[in-house]
């Protein structure tokens, strides 16, 4: 009797071990502020009857610092779904798995989602290349590699290019490949850059993508050069006075091209543009030199400042550090510096030219830089008349330009 006893409690041990429930959750690691899909295993278990209900416990309550969202039941013995953890939270803590229906009893996982350091999961990325930048019109390559990564088993990696945090479609992604090296143990990235000629110069940010890792940033992984720079390399005349007009030369890089692609210019102070000091092109010279007026208003501020440009065609600013000076001059209440009187102005007939030194040429240009009139005197003379009316020039603003003893000096006129 003894013995059919025993035979009998090892065969009901025996079957409740065979149908015993027991339930895995993968990935089962998160940081503070994650949310991620995650894959619910049973065994034993009738996920397909009645409703689950899955919730996270910590302190022997539900909590909410966990959430499961997007219940998806593939089976009996599969649920999908997404787990976001609250910002909030922090490492280390655990939070408890329970999963029950309207059939099944409650099933526990002791080990639910672990809250681990940021440093140990979270998917980043790094640039090897360390030139770190790029021509315009060029062909270069990169190298990622990655750190709690999975390039290698993701089955779609997709790397996009941004400048100001908007894709751009001028630098084209080849040949990409995902490779082991004995360096890393997440696999590196491989692939080519096919960058316009026309691509913006500056700063450029990566993303890559996958089904696993998700999308992760890259901010400033490179820059894109200009490997002719039209750059600007000095600027003649670099000061001016409070309330005076005057004309500053502009001389550009052998690559420069004023002849078909002029440059924006204007005063700034730590890369924000100065109001009161305006700089309007006037007149190409050459392809490496032009023509351009300043305009300096009474409230002006007196001090250093720089000189930004840019190019139509590429909007990024380019500096000239402390490279232009406004000094104490013609303003209300200060010594009057000018040397040369034009009235009266606006003019219908008659134009009149008194200065202080002797002037040797007269020249009168439009808006656009194209020259009106142009005098050469045959004696140097202080005091100028001009019969407009004679010279027929239409009604509009204009600009005349003076060349006496104390240099070169610009007004502007108004005929009616």
């Amino acid at each position: 009797m003894k013995t059919k006893f025993t035979i009998i409690i090892l065969l009901i041990s025996f079957s409740t071990s065979m149908y015993a429930q027991s339930v895995s959750i993968n990935p089962n690691k998160a940081v503070g502020g994650q949310s991620f899909p995650v894959t619910i295993s049973g065994k034993n278990t009738a996920f397909l009857t009645g409703v689950n209900t899955i919730d996270f416990i910590f302190n022997n309550a539900i909590t909410t610092d966990a959430i499961f969202t997007n219940q998806s039941v593939l089976n009996d013995s599969v649920i999908t779904g997404t787990v976001s953890i609250s910002n909030n939270t922090t490492y280390p803590k655990f939070f408890l798995l329970r999963i029950s229906n309207t059939i099944n009893a409650p099933i526990n996982i002791s080990n639910g989602i672990q809250i681990i350091d940021t440093d140990t999961i979270v998917p980043k990325i790094y640039i090897l290349n360390t030139i770190g930048q790029f021509l315009q019109g060029g062909n270069s390559s990169l190298t990622i590699r990655g750190k709690n990564t999975h390039f290698e088993t993701a089955q779609n990696n997709i790397v996009k290019i941004y400048k100001h945090g908007i894709e751009t479609k001028s630098i084209a992604i080849s040949n990409l490949r995902a490779i082991k090296t004995p360096h890393s143990n997440v696999g590196d990235l491989e692939f080519g850059l096919v960058i316009d000629l026309k691509t913006k110069i500056g700063s450029y940010s990566i993303s890559v993508e996958n089904e696993i890792d998700g999308k992760i940033f890259l901010d400033n992984a490179f820059n894109v050069v200009n490997p002719y720079p039209m750059s600007i390399i000095n600027i003649e005349h670099k000061y001016a006075r409070r309330n005076v007009q005057k004309e500053i030369y502009v001389v550009g890089s052998n690559y420069a091209k004023f002849n078909t692609e002029i440059p924006t210019l204007f005063v700034s102070k730590n890369n924000v543009k100065v109001n009161h000091i305006d700089i309007n092109f006037f007149k190409v010279l050459d392809n490496q030199n032009a023509i351009y007026n300043i305009n300096v208003q009474s409230s002006a501020a007196l001090g250093n400042f720089d000189i930004g440009y840019y190019y139509p065609s590429d909007q990024d600013t380019m500096y000239l550090n402390n490279y232009f000076s406004i000094l104490v001059g013609t303003g209300n209440n200060e010594i009057v510096q000018n040397t040369i009187k034009i009235f009266p102005n606006p003019v219908k007939n008659i134009l009149n030219i008194e200065s202080k030194n002797n002037i040797s040429s007269v020249q009168i240009f439009d808006l656009l830089g194209n020259e009106i009139f142009n005098k050469i005197l045959e004696k140097e003379i202080q005091n100028i008349q001009l019969a407009i009316t004679d010279l027929q020039i239409p009604k509009g603003i204009y600009l005349v330009k003076l060349q006496s003893q104390a240099g070169i000096e610009t007004r502007k006129i108004i005929i009616e």
